[in-house]
Order: structure tokens, then sequence, then C-alpha cells
């Protein structure tokens, strides 16, 4: 019986030690769940935060695309504008044409005779041809 009670209390205390082996196995785990719980709420966090600036930063983007496609729209407006005042607008072959007559009628660059002027080199033509 006495070597019973020397088993029992060897299995009782290996049991102890187990379960006190157990226990902090367990604290262990406890302590590196709440470690890795922790890590992951920052890394939440700093998920979210990044988030938050990257949809800030594509609101930003978007808005800056908006202006520029007014802007263009704009532009393409002025451009078709200016195409059709172009189609309006004289050619380079009209403008010749205009800077031709007007140098031809201009009393400023033409040199107008008079009658008087003309029967005089009349005169001289023939008399010339007279003596030739």
């Amino acid at each position: 019986m006495v070597e019973r009670e020397v088993d029992i209390k060897i299995v009782a205390s290996e049991i102890i030690r187990r379960i006190n082996e157990d226990g902090r196995r367990i604290r262990l785990l406890e302590q590196r769940m709440d470690r890795i719980d922790d890590s992951v709420s920052s890394l939440e966090s700093s998920v979210i935060t990044e988030l938050d600036d990257i949809k800030i930063g594509i609101e930003r983007l978007s808005d800056k695309i908006l202006k520029i496609t007014e802007r263009l729209d704009g532009i393409e407006n002025e451009i078709a504008k200016v195409n059709k005042g172009l189609s309006k607008a004289a050619t380079k072959t009209e403008v010749k044409e205009l800077e031709t007559f007007i140098n031809v009628v201009n009393p400023i660059t033409s040199r107008f005779i008079t009658k008087d002027e003309l029967e005089r080199i009349l005169e001289e033509k023939t008399e010339k041809m007279k003596r030739a």
C-alpha cells in the first residue's frame, strides 16, 4: 500500500508538473497571440490610414482631370471658332490680287499723266520719227 501511495504521489506530482508546464505554455501562447493581435491592429490602422490617403489622392486627381477636361473642351471650342473665322478669311492668293489691284489704282504710288504731258510726249515722239 505504501508503494501504491508512492506511485500515486509520483503520478500526482507528474500530473501537477505537466499541468504547470501546460499552463506555462498556454501563457506563452496567449502572450504571442496578444502580440499578434497588437501587430494586426497596428497593420489594420496603417492600412486604413493609407487607404484614406489614397482616397484623398484619387479625389484630387479626379478633380484635376475634370478641370483639364473642361479646359480642353474650352480649347476645342476656341479652335472651332478660329477655324470658322479662318474659313471666312481671304486666302493668300486673294490678298495678292487685292494688293496688285490697289497698287494699280493707288494715286500715291501710281503715276498719272496729264493731257498736256501726253500731247507733249506724243509730239516729241512724232518729231523723232520724222527726223529718223
